[in-house]
């Protein structure tokens, strides 16, 4: 017996020895769970937006890391196997300080802002309040429930600010009437590429769909430069990656299917990791490809993510009978809204105006990636394997 705890001992201590807290042990534990859960969720979403949409699933993520917060019992443990975060909050602490640095580092034109509005009268725990703010991209905002007008215009404001206007509302004065929390999460991203599309050869084509039909016309920006390209049968789609930023750390993957239809472009990502579909890209090298990717803005406005969550088993804190909020109140309650604001716009801009590869043209043994139909997309940060945004494009002309 003694032999068999001085075993159990060393291996602790062996754990702990391989996962102390750090930055960087708590990057090695949380990255891979918190890719699988924005894929599994990007498939949902996909399923239920007419696959046409711009969608940041590590914002949901944050939101259900901050109900987690100040969750007890069942509750907590839904949110824990769903979000796989970690038990231990000294490594939540530590995800908390990679995504306020990723905030901060990323070289790209993004702004995201999440609000966790409870009512003031409902005695909220200012530990909760303490925890919360930690992360610099989410605010608790306490205001009096009783005047819903009142209410929603403080938390708009809020949301504007945030997003320079961008983003303007998030919510309505309906929103606060019986109930005591609410959750909105507002982002947009402007593309910035690392180098620029040239406008003198952007035209006007049609955008097919997946069956062939013609069904619409584009703004098709064109660039013929060496890219990351590959054909990935795992996922049973052409990869190209378009760097953003000034630097090498940020870049949209644009998915193209083999089989024309996008429909499950996301739950194919579920088989493979982002590091994954890099290391195919150092593998293969740089080529030649022939680019053409559409401008276009998106705005979706997701407001059934209780509904998407309590499907992948985040249940009842969404339920006002059986929400275990301990945390954040000793009055009973539960999260009665959970939205999304997000808004993307993709043209030719970039941050090297000067370095336009204009002396390219197409070759015979050159790759083409031509966007003229239903695509998937997804900004990356490189670094620590987080899906900042992503979406599908299916539909010319919808914004």
């Amino acid at each position: 017996m003694l032999k068999l705890v001085i075993l159990l001992l060393v291996c602790a201590c062996a754990n702990a020895a391989k996962y102390n807290c750090s930055a960087n042990s708590a990057l090695l534990i949380l990255k891979r769970p918190t890719y699988e859960f924005s894929v599994k969720l990007l498939d949902r979403v996909a399923q239920d937006t007419d696959k046409h949409f711009v969608f940041s699933p590590i914002s949901t993520y944050l939101q259900l890391l901050a109900l987690a917060e100040g969750a007890k019992g069942r509750t907590l443990k839904e949110i824990w196997n769903v979000t796989r975060h970690h038990r231990l909050k000294c490594f939540r602490r530590k995800w908390r300080y990679i995504l306020n640095r990723l905030d901060a580092e990323l070289a790209i034109e993004s702004k995201r802002r999440s609000l966790i509005v409870l009512d003031r009268l409902m005695a909220i725990k200012t530990p909760f309040i303490r925890e919360i703010e930690r992360l610099k991209s989410m605010d608790v905002l306490l205001l009096n429930f009783n005047y819903p007008v009142k209410a929603a215009d403080s938390a708009n404001r809020v949301i504007s600010a945030a997003t320079n206007g961008v983003i303007e509302e998030a919510f309505t004065p309906d929103d606060f009437n019986s109930t005591v929390l609410l959750m909105a999460d507002t982002s947009y991203y402007r593309s910035d590429w690392n180098v620029p599309f040239n406008p003198v050869y952007t035209s006007t084509e049609p955008f097919y769909s997946s069956k062939g039909t013609k069904e619409g016309q584009v703004q098709m920006m064109t660039r013929i430069d060496y890219f990351n390209y590959a054909e990935i049968p795992r996922i049973e789609a052409k990869v190209l990656e378009l760097p953003c930023g000034t630097d090498d750390r940020v870049s949209m993957l644009l998915f193209l299917p083999l089989r024309n239809y996008i429909d499950d472009i996301f739950y194919n990502l579920q088989r493979v990791r982002l590091m994954s579909i890099f290391n195919t890209f150092k593998f293969e090298k740089k080529k030649l490809v022939h680019v053409k990717l559409p401008r276009f803005k998106i705005t979706s406005d997701i407001d059934n993510l209780p509904e998407l969550l309590f499907d992948m088993g985040v249940k009842s804190v969404f339920h006002p009978n059986l929400a275990n909020l301990r945390g954040i109140s000793d009055y009973t309650m539960y999260a009665s809204l959970m939205t999304q604001i997000a808004d993307i716009e993709v043209t030719e801009k970039g941050v090297q105006a000067s370095a336009v590869a204009d002396f390219l043209v197409a070759e015979k043994d050159s790759f083409e990636f031509f966007a003229n139909k239903p695509f998937a997309y997804m900004l990356v940060d490189k670094k620590t394997e987080i899906i900042l945004f992503a979406g599908m494009y299916t539909i010319p002309g919808r914004y």
